[in-house]
């Protein structure tokens, strides 16, 4: 149970900071002002930090379930995805009104899967290394 309490954490902690340190540089790639969007990187860090309290007592609940990197990462992005569906931000705005705005909110959809992906893809990898380890 330890291991499965820090992997989470480690997780959590991982695509916390990367989601609220990717709007910072969404608002650079897009070419806003910062000054217009500061606040959006502090918005997404502290719902970031409900979603880890809120998966981390799923976990601790569910223990039994969530014995895979992919499961918890998995947990904490359907959390966010949702958090962001209940700010009523969409990503399909973007398509039938091109701005800047909407173009960032899409990002922040777009951001958030890419991050999960990593997460996988590194889980993935790391398990290949160590299972080599073990054969030998």
């Amino acid at each position: 149970m330890k291991n499965l309490i820090l992997k989470s954490i480690l997780i959590f902690g991982i695509m916390t900071f990367l989601n609220a340190g990717l709007v910072g540089e969404s608002v650079k790639l897009i070419g806003l002002p910062p000054s217009s969007h500061t606040l959006h990187g502090f918005a997404i860090f502290i719902g970031c930090l409900i979603i880890c309290v809120v998966s981390f007592i799923t976990i601790l609940i569910f223990q039994k379930s969530y014995n895979a990197v992919w499961k918890v990462a998995l947990l904490f992005e359907i959390l966010y995805l949702l958090m962001l569906l209940w700010s009523k931000i969409n990503p399909f705005t973007y398509f039938t009104q091109p701005t800047d705005d909407h173009l960032l909110d899409m990002m922040l959809y777009l951001n958030s899967i890419i991050i999960f992906l990593v997460i996988c893809l590194f889980d993935v990898i790391y398990s290949k290394i160590i299972s080599s380890k073990i054969k030998k």
